[in-house]
């Protein structure tokens, strides 16, 4: 494994994903930023709720 945390690699996996996928919607440099940390705030706050989750199960 590369990172020690699995927290870790999710927000590496997370900023990957959000940056093509803003690539791939947008034109210009200004809407792929945007869109990227906003699709990056939410897999980070979807990860923070599900690894909650998980611990209480």
């Amino acid at each position: 494994m590369i990172f020690r945390s699995h927290f870790i690699s999710m927000l590496v996996f997370s900023i990957i994903v959000s940056i093509l996928i803003a690539f791939v919607r947008f034109d210009t440099r200004k809407d792929i930023v945007r869109y990227a940390l906003k699709l990056f705030l939410y897999m980070c706050v979807g990860v923070i709720i599900f690894s909650w989750f998980m611990y209480f199960l």
